[in-house]
């Protein structure tokens, strides 16, 4: 509460016939009026504060959040060269890059899974090998080893309850131990078309 100053009271009229009680009357009006600008003012502020904030939190919901999106995988120079100059390969596409786990080099599982909910695209298959696939037949195809080396593989469709996956059998423990595989390892799986027949390479990163 500020105290009442000299300036307060320039609106005042005094009154020759004024006694002490109409001078101390004066004193309590001018008080009460000095009192409630305050409280308006006070208010107002408060308002213009609280109307900021409201327009700022607001703000902050319709505000979209940035997005960071990964850098998409490439496929690396070595193995891209191997592939094209050395096989006659060509449309390269990123299967899946996947954390193995311990049923990926279990030597009793013997196959790598790839999840549906992993995979980076499904538009490697063609119809005629999505209908094989679907009609439980496996196809052979060769996969190149993270160490080059081309292998016969069967890749096959596991219609799961829940989860449906792709799989790579046969040899797989070979690869697995030529290539020193191990749990937490990352790696990446790409197919690619020699002559229109579909092929497989492993990466290791």
């Amino acid at each position: 509460m500020e105290l009442l100053t000299s300036e307060d009271f320039n609106n005042t009229r005094i009154q020759p016939e004024w006694t002490a009680m109409d001078y101390l009357l004066e004193v309590v009006r001018v008080d009460q009026e000095k009192m409630q600008e305050q409280t308006f003012m006070n208010e107002k502020k408060n308002g213009r504060l609280k109307r900021k904030r409201r327009i700022q939190e607001e703000n902050s919901k319709n505000k979209r959040p940035i997005t960071s999106y990964p850098p998409k995988p490439l496929m690396p120079e070595g193995l891209k060269q191997h592939i094209v100059e050395n096989m006659g390969g060509s449309n390269c596409v990123l299967v899946i890059q996947k954390q193995l786990f311990f049923s990926d080099v279990n030597p009793q599982a013997s196959r790598l899974l790839i999840p549906f909910s992993q995979v980076e695209s499904r538009e490697f298959l063609n119809e005629s090998e999505v209908e094989r696939l679907k009609n439980k037949e496996a196809i052979q195809a060769c996969l190149v080893e993270p160490s080059m080396e081309e292998t016969e593989i069967n890749f096959k469709w596991w219609d799961m309850r829940k989860n449906s996956m792709y799989v790579i059998t046969t040899y797989w423990n070979s690869i697995v131990k030529n290539n020193r595989l191990k749990v937490e390892d990352i790696v990446q799986l790409w197919s690619f078309r020699v002559d229109s027949t579909l092929c497989f390479a492993l990466q290791k990163l």
